[in-house]
């Protein structure tokens, strides 16, 4: 059978229709999707009760300077935590902080699986299977953020800033200038999270470590940090100071992560077995 040229041109348009039907139809499952997200952890956001803190926000932090941060006086007063992780973890188990960077999308619980690190990339803290998953702490660090290599997880997506998506920003040393602390909540502490590095690194060569045997590793990964940074501080980092890892995909390369590291600052809390006060 001979096709003939118009035959043959109708052929494509429907394949092109059929095609452009097909992508419309993903494209608007993702945007549902993504809505139903945002819309969970808006109400989330809503309904969490926060106390006031004896400590300012950005106390001794003018632009990028060396950042100088106290605890804060308890002496007089009882420290209670920031949000009623009590009452989150009852209606969220699995709840163990609290992540935001003020003026930013970024404000979101963090959670904790007890046994991986692959239930929250696709669950809501509530456990309803959605694509934008949650941001979580790795399974392998303690939940009272003890640790002195701790690792939080989310998501990035190019289209939105959605989830970890608005740390692609800490690229650029003018928002990272202007961007220097991120808050962590937690229900034994508050704390600055006082950023020193932004770097990409590939997710399975490149990982940092979950333990430093030594000050020397300790410093060696610093000086990594540094060295590969796409943003310049002189934030100063020293032996015992816990580093945080905010880790999120990027588009560079195969399995490019980008991970925003920042040092522990701990603002004010409760002694637990493991804690100790850091000061800049």
């Amino acid at each position: 059978m001979v096709i003939t040229m118009k035959v043959f041109l109708w052929i494509i348009l429907v394949v092109c229709i059929l095609a452009a039907g097909v992508f419309g139809y993903f494209l608007f499952s993702e945007l549902i999707v993504d809505m139903q997200s945002q819309s969970f952890f808006d109400n989330m956001v809503a309904g969490v009760e926060t106390r006031p803190r004896n400590w300012e926000r950005g106390s001794g932090v003018t632009g990028n300077p060396s950042i100088e941060l106290e605890e804060a006086d308890y002496e007089h007063e009882p420290w209670i935590s920031f949000m009623d992780f009590d009452a989150l973890n009852e209606q969220y188990p699995g709840v163990v902080g609290w992540i935001e960077l003020e003026d930013s999308p970024i404000n979101f619980p963090i959670m904790q699986h007890p046994s991986n690190n692959t239930f929250f990339l696709n669950h809501l803290p509530d456990g309803t299977v959605n694509r934008s998953g949650s941001i979580y702490l790795d399974y392998r660090n303690e939940n009272d953020f003890s640790d002195y290599s701790i690792f939080i997880y989310g998501h990035h997506f190019s289209r939105t800033d959605a989830m970890f998506s608005y740390l692609r920003n800490y690229r650029n040393q003018e928002f990272f200038d202007n961007n220097p602390i991120i808050y962590i909540y937690t229900p034994y502490a508050d704390y600055a999270l006082v950023i020193f590095g932004a770097h990409l690194a590939h997710a399975f060569r490149d990982h940092p470590p979950l333990y430093f045997a030594n000050d020397d590793e300790f410093y060696d990964y610093v000086r990594i940090v540094r060295g590969r940074s796409l943003v310049q501080t002189d934030v100063e980092v020293n032996a015992g100071d816990k580093i945080v890892s905010l880790v999120t995909c990027q588009q560079d390369f195969a399995d490019a992560r980008l991970i925003v590291t920042g040092k522990l600052v701990r603002l004010g809390g409760i002694d637990t077995p493991n804690t100790s006060v850091i000061t800049s």
